[in-house]
């Protein structure tokens, strides 16, 4: 019978480690994205409930609704501290899963397609303008209301 060296151990201690921390990093961002999609789910069906329309509302409503959060926690997390796995949770998975960019490109393509130009060009410059605008606008409310030592 033959026993593993020191060595030898300490690298399968070190990769069991390396697993249980890159599970918890994915099922940080598969929770968070689960929770990300239900909440854009839920917008869509509260835009919806104005009624429908062929300029997509739902997509354009989370997309800026997401920068405007991710500006907003940026700035508050630039002061508080934390940790990658709650980053990963609430950046990557919620917010990931609640802004739609390959649904907005799909409807930007669809509106070419469907000989409407123009609501292409429209949607996507007041996306990437107002998305762009909403990030800063968050980020420097953030800067200015949460301020560093009422947490510490």
């Amino acid at each position: 019978m033959r026993l593993l060296s020191p060595k030898q151990t300490r690298f399968l201690k070190n990769l069991r480690t390396c697993r249980i921390i890159i599970m918890s990093k994915i099922f940080a961002v598969a929770i968070g994205g689960a929770i990300g999609s239900v909440g854009r789910y839920l917008i869509a069906l509260g835009i919806e409930r104005f009624g429908r329309s062929s300029f997509p509302y739902e997509t354009l409503t989370a997309n800026l609704l997401g920068c405007l959060l991710i500006g907003l926690l940026w700035g508050y997390f630039e002061k508080v501290p934390l940790s990658n796995e709650f980053r990963l949770f609430l950046f990557t998975g919620v917010l990931g899963g609640f802004t739609t960019f390959s649904t907005f490109a799909r409807e930007n393509v669809q509106f070419l397609k469907s000989g409407a130009p123009l609501h292409a060009v429209a949607y996507l410059l007041v996306s990437n303008l107002f998305g762009l605008l909403l990030v800063a606008i968050g980020f420097i409310i953030s800067m200015k209301f949460f301020r560093a030592e009422r947490f510490l």
